[in-house]
C-alpha cells in the first residue's frame, strides 16, 4: 500500500514492506515512490525516522528524477551512450541498411530513417547482452556445480528498479541496462543471483558464498550503487 509522509516539508509517497531480512534498504522508483524494505519487527515510525535521516538523499534524487524526465535521450548525433563501461559518442548515418558498429570512441548507427535510430540501438544492446551475458554465465555456473544448482531459466529484461532477480523456481533475470556497465559489475550481479539458488534470502551464508565465489564483489557492488542513482543501502 502506497502512503504519504512529510519529510522536512516535502510530501513523499512511500511503500513499506517487511520481510525476513537483517537490514533496512530503500530505493526511489522511477514513479517517485520510495520503496522501503525492513526486518519483520521494524516499526513504521522508525522507518519515517530513517527517511528523515536520509532526507538530503531523497531531495537530491528527486531532483535527478525530475531532470531525467526533462532530458530524455533523443538518439541524435553527438549524444553520449555507454557500452561495457565505456562512453561513446553517437553518430547517426542515413543509409540503405540498418547496422550498429563501434569505431574508436564513436557508436555509429546506420539507419534508413533517423526515426529508427532508437529502435536500432535498443536492438543492438539486446543482441550484445545475449552474447556478453552468455559468455559470462558458463564459468560462473561451473563454480557453483559443487552446490548442485543451475538456473532453470536465464532471461534479459529491461527492469526499472533492480539489476537482477532470482525466483524461487530458479529463474534468473538480468537487467538489459547492465550491458552499459563494466564487465565486473555484470559478473557481480550474476554471482549475486546465482548465490540465491543456494540461499534465497540474504542470510549470513549468502554473503559467505559471495565472498567465496567473487572475493572482490563488494568493490563492484559499491560501483553499482554509485551508478544506480535510484537506490541506497
Amino acid at each position: 500500500m502506497i502512503k504519504t509522509a512529510i519529510i522536512n516539508g516535502l510530501e513523499v509517497r512511500y511503500e513499506f514492506k517487511r520481510s525476513h531480512r537483517r537490514s533496512v534498504v530503500a530505493k526511489i522508483r522511477h514513479d517517485g515512490v520510495i520503496e522501503v524494505r525492513a526486518p519483520l519487527l521494524y516499526r513504521e515510525s522508525d522507518m519515517i525516522n530513517f527517511l528523515n535521516q536520509h532526507r538530503r538523499w531523497i531531495f537530491n534524487h528527486y531532483d535527478k528524477l525530475q531532470n531525467t524526465d526533462n532530458q530524455q535521450k533523443k538518439y541524435v548525433t553527438g549524444e553520449e551512450l555507454y557500452y561495457l563501461g565505456e562512453k561513446y559518442t553517437l553518430q547517426v548515418v542515413e543509409n540503405n541498411k540498418n547496422s550498429v558498429s563501434i569505431e574508436g570512441n564513436l557508436l555509429i548507427v546506420n539507419v534508413k530513417s533517423p526515426e529508427l535510430t532508437e529502435d536500432q540501438i535498443i536492438k543492438w544492446y539486446k543482441n550484445r547482452a545475449k552474447v556478453v551475458f552468455g559468455e559470462l554465465f558458463p564459468p560462473i555456473i561451473e563454480k557453483f556445480r559443487k552446490y548442485n544448482v543451475v538456473p532453470s531459466k536465464i532471461s534479459i529484461r529491461d527492469m526499472r528498479s533492480r539489476w537482477g532477480s532470482c525466483s524461487r523456481k530458479g529463474n534468473i533475470s538480468l537487467n538489459l541496462q547492465l550491458i552499459k556497465l563494466n564487465v565486473n559489475c555484470i559478473r557481480q550481479v550474476i554471482v549475486h543471483e546465482m548465490c540465491h539458488l543456494v540461499y534465497f534470502n540474504h542470510q549470513a551464508g549468502f554473503y559467505s558464498l559471495m565472498d567465496e565465489m567473487m572475493p572482490d564483489w563488494k568493490v563492484w557492488k559499491k560501483e553499482l550503487r554509485f551508478l544506480d542513482s535510484t537506490s541506497f543501502r
